[in-house]
């Protein structure tokens, strides 16, 4: 017997256990041949896993490699090995995660590419720049000083303001919300399609703001708003320092599993998570943007010694991309449980809410995992211990979630994301 995930369920095989939804209802009782009727209701009822007669996760992943050569399977299974070599392979999560990685790679959804500075150390204009950086370090900088009143990082659209002053006064009612995100015509309409996009699945199309208001909840659609319109910001760092559309692409799935997998811990505001997710690397903005060489020497140090990116910006700067990040925040006046989960998402275990700084943290691992945009990290960020217990999943939940990420993604990343530049 084992314990498979419900991706993997077909009909005639026998359960050994019974299944029960997400509440603990009891759906099928042990000894249940499984039908047609059964894989729908599993579905219907978010069930994860299921404990089966004579199949374990072992011989799945066995089975499904099998569709594959065996020069690919090697290949993708060294390339796995080599990303995640900051985690501990006998975790059962890190485990799931590593299988469902080299099956992914071997199907051609993870091409790991060489990003556009990858070779810049081997330039001699940039070996002579960062052999003085080398011996100056760790660089005697203050973050502060790039968030400052007289940087244009401390200013936000005039809409973001509009929305926090109207979600933080007692007496504003869903018409004041409604008005003040209407004034901006692109963020309203980006708003509702995402509402009705796969990221809700609603099964009718909601069409007014304050339909979506009083369906989703204020404080919920007034986060979604403040996250999208932030995406605005930072539109000039170079190319070569970073694709920013990859670095949101990258961010925008980490904020899509942070909602998939607040849903399964049955977190009440998952849009909370979906913009703390959505947010947790842009300290790094700030870092390419007022930094980019000491920024590129951190990323050639992190490939030629194969760490961890925030790893090598601590050794450099003294601090990381999360510090300057939540600085930033702060300055914003974003919501302060949302700074927290930014600060802590490699270090959940030193949050005041555990729980959701956990979310974040597993969140922008499984992004990693998949391989889709990035913010410069190039290998897996290692996964925590304590959060993993804090969080209290199952392996199981992992691929589910790269599953319903990979479906939902494109559709809100266009609606999230627009590059003035091509306009």
């Amino acid at each position: 017997m084992g314990i498979i995930s419900v991706k993997e369920l077909k009909a005639d095989m026998v359960l050994t256990g019974d299944v029960k939804d997400c509440r603990g209802r009891l759906l099928m009782s042990k000894g249940t041949t499984l039908k047609e009727k059964h894989l729908k209701l599993c579905k219907m009822w978010g069930v994860i896993e299921a404990d089966v007669q004579g199949v374990s996760p072992e011989e799945i992943y066995a089975s499904a490699i099998n569709n594959f050569d065996a020069a690919t399977i090697a290949a993708a299974e060294e390339t796995a090995k080599i990303r995640f070599c900051h985690n501990d392979i006998s975790h059962p999560a890190i485990s799931e995660l590593i299988r469902a990685c080299t099956l992914w790679i071997a199907e051609g959804k993870i091409i790991y590419q060489d990003s556009d500075h990858d070779n810049v150390g081997c330039n001699d204009m940039f070996k002579e720049k960062f052999e003085k950086i080398r011996k100056t370090k760790p660089l005697n900088i203050n973050p502060a000083q790039y968030i400052g009143d007289e940087t244009k990082l401390s200013t936000l659209p005039d809409i973001y303001r509009q929305i926090l002053d109207a979600v933080s006064k007692p007496s504003s009612s869903v018409y004041d919300i409604e008005r003040v995100i209407r004034t901006d015509t692109n963020l309203s309409a980006r708003v509702l399609k995402i509402v009705n996009s796969a990221f809700y699945s609603y099964p009718s199309k909601i069409d007014t703001l304050s339909r979506a208001i009083n369906i989703i909840g204020t404080n919920q659609l007034s986060t979604l708003a403040i996250g999208i319109n932030i995406t605005s910001i930072f539109r000039n760092i170079p190319a070569r320092i970073i694709n920013m559309k990859m670095f949101w692409k990258h961010s925008i799935l980490c904020g899509i599993c942070a909602k998939l997998i607040a849903g399964y811990k049955n977190i009440q505001n998952t849009e909370r998570m979906f913009v703390a997710g959505l947010l947790h690397d842009i300290g790094r903005l700030v870092l390419y943007n007022y930094l980019p060489l000491e920024s590129l020497y951190a990323a050639t140090e992190a490939r030629s010694n194969h760490s961890l990116l925030y790893i090598a910006e601590r050794d450099l700067f003294n601090f990381d991309h999360a510090t300057i990040g939540v600085d930033l925040l702060n300055k914003w006046q974003i919501p302060l449980t949302l700074e927290d989960s930014v600060r802590h998402h490699h270090d959940p275990q030193r949050s005041r809410n555990r729980l959701e700084s956990s979310v974040v943290h597993l969140a922008d691992i499984v992004a990693n995992v998949m391989g889709i945009g990035s913010s410069g990290e190039r290998l897996i960020p290692s996964l925590n211990q304590e959060a993993w217990m804090q969080l209290g999943i199952t392996p199981n939940t992992l691929s589910l979630t790269m599953e319903q990420a990979e479906q939902q993604l494109e559709e809100v990343f266009e609606h999230v994301y627009t590059d003035e530049r091509s306009k």
